[in-house]
């Protein structure tokens, strides 16, 4: 049976061989940054017009199912649809990117990880922190919490990351949780400051 490694790989390579950017997000993209926890679902960030939705569904069928109509909702309202892989039972969630300054910014910083033949592009460790930020402050959720400390116990770029948490309304969210850490996060940014470019 296919593992979520194997769909992941199919995903991708359909996305690519349509020219649709992508970004692996949420709780299965912190398996390349800290100890995974079980999950059975897929968070996929994608770049996808209306004009694109046809193209990707056939290029997803037979192997998944998937809702042509609730692609192209999706596409209209920046929401996400979901995919089902039949063989497996895998659900992946397809998030649309949305318009705003701080989700292009996010989706222009991924970055390319391989793990033997798997190749996917991966959201950066500040972004899904800043992330799971959000999702914590909307949810309350301690699950979110601990993710956020597990991620910032790697090293940071906090100039960065505290920018764009006050820009988006997670400054709160992330003081509180650096209060909870001894010792403090590292940052590969000695500079102190971040300056958008």
């Amino acid at each position: 049976m296919a593992t979520e490694l194997d769909v992941l790989r199919i995903v991708s390579e359909r996305l690519s061989a349509q020219g649709l950017d992508y970004m692996l997000t949420g709780s299965f993209a912190m398996a390349w940054y800290v100890t995974p926890r079980m999950t059975r679902d897929l968070d996929i960030v994608v770049a996808l017009k209306e004009t694109d939705v046809d193209a990707l569904v056939d290029a997803l069928l037979p192997d998944f199912y998937v809702d042509r109509d609730a692609a192209s909702l999706a596409v209209r309202t920046e929401r996400l649809f979901n995919l089902m892989h039949l063989a497996s039972g895998i659900k992946v969630d397809l998030i649309i990117r949305k318009a705003s300054e701080y989700r292009q910014v996010e989706f222009a910083r991924r970055v390319l990880v391989r793990s033997g033949d798997l190749q996917s592009w991966v959201v950066t460790r500040e972004d899904l922190i800043l992330s799971k930020l959000g999702w914590a402050r909307e949810t309350g959720s301690e699950l979110q919490k601990r993710d956020v400390l597990a991620l910032l116990a790697g090293s940071v770029d906090m100039p960065y990351l505290g920018y764009w948490a006050e820009r988006i309304g997670v400054a709160g969210e992330l003081e509180e949780t650096l209060r909870c850490m001894t010792p403090p996060p590292t940052s590969p940014n000695s500079s102190g400051s971040f300056t958008p470019g």
